[in-house]
């Protein structure tokens, strides 16, 4: 590691350095980083401007466009245990936006009580969508979303917050549009969850091209908290395992501990922060 100059741009301290990983498996090979040490925060350094970052983002996400089984929002799939905490939460009924909704699946598992938004890059899976969810879903950037301020009850964010340029500004985006006392969820990765460190450089969050940032939860928290949120609940579920997928009889034991929502220590690599709107 290599102590820097650059300021960190979640928590601003001066305490960076950078590393290289090496990604067998990436088409590039290596991935330069700037590491924050006060807070955990990484990024890519050979970041690419807003609008190339777009067209790539958009190229793969018309690529892997395909509608999901009615199945996947079914109990006790983790769409419906999401939703299950966010109408705990929020309440059972709002005005709901996704950002980054994909085909809609987790707009879906909020239920008909919700009036449901979506913004998602491509025409393909926004088209899934709005015939998926029954969602009016934008396409384009959230960048160029309009939207009244003080307007949502809920906004969420499921994988995006790693693709975006300036994660800052949406979050500032987000607080301005929710309602006083809406809900925000988002979920990414945590690099240094207990999966996580074990993988290293394995990491599969590390191997996406399309991914800018690199969250810890401590990061993400304080980035939240800057802006002006209070954190009311924090989790961490499963999704990459340091040896594989594991045994059935482990899998269903992670499972279980989701359904009894016992998720709350950061062993898994998937994070999920609830705030609210003070």
């Amino acid at each position: 590691m290599i102590v820097t100059t650059r300021t960190c741009p979640v928590c601003n301290s001066g305490k960076t350095t950078t590393h290289s990983f090496t990604l067998s498996e990436s088409s590039n090979n290596i991935l330069p980083l700037m590491i924050c040490q006060q807070c955990g925060y990484a990024r890519r350094l050979d970041c690419r401007d807003l609008q190339t970052n777009l067209q790539m983002q958009h190229r793969f996400f018309e690529a892997n466009a395909k509608s999901p089984d009615k199945r996947s929002i079914r109990w006790p799939r983790r769409p419906a245990l999401v939703a299950s905490e966010v109408r705990r939460l929020a309440g059972n009924k709002g005005k709901a936006l996704d950002v980054g909704c994909g085909a809609g699946m987790w707009l879906a598992a909020l239920g008909d009580n919700w009036d449901r938004y979506g913004v998602e890059l491509s025409e393909k899976t926004a088209a899934i969508a709005r015939s998926f969810a029954s969602a009016e879903a934008y396409c384009g950037p959230i960048e160029s979303y309009e939207a009244e301020e003080d307007s949502f009850d809920l906004i969420t964010a499921f994988a995006l917050i790693e693709h975006l340029n300036e994660p800052r500004s949406f979050i500032e985006w987000a607080y301005e549009h929710l309602k006083s006392g809406g809900l925000l969820v988002l979920m990414t990765g945590d690099r240094e969850s207990k999966t996580a460190l074990e993988m290293g450089e394995k990491w599969p969050l590390y191997h996406c091209d399309e991914h800018i940032s690199f969250f810890s939860a401590r990061s993400l928290t304080q980035l939240v908290e800057d802006i002006g949120f209070s954190v009311v609940r924090k989790e961490w579920r499963f999704m990459y395992m340091p040896w594989g997928m594991g045994s059935r009889a482990f899998r269903l034991m992670q499972k279980l501990k989701e359904v009894m929502r016992l998720v709350t220590k950061p062993e898994h690599d998937h994070f999920y922060l609830y705030a609210r709107k003070c």
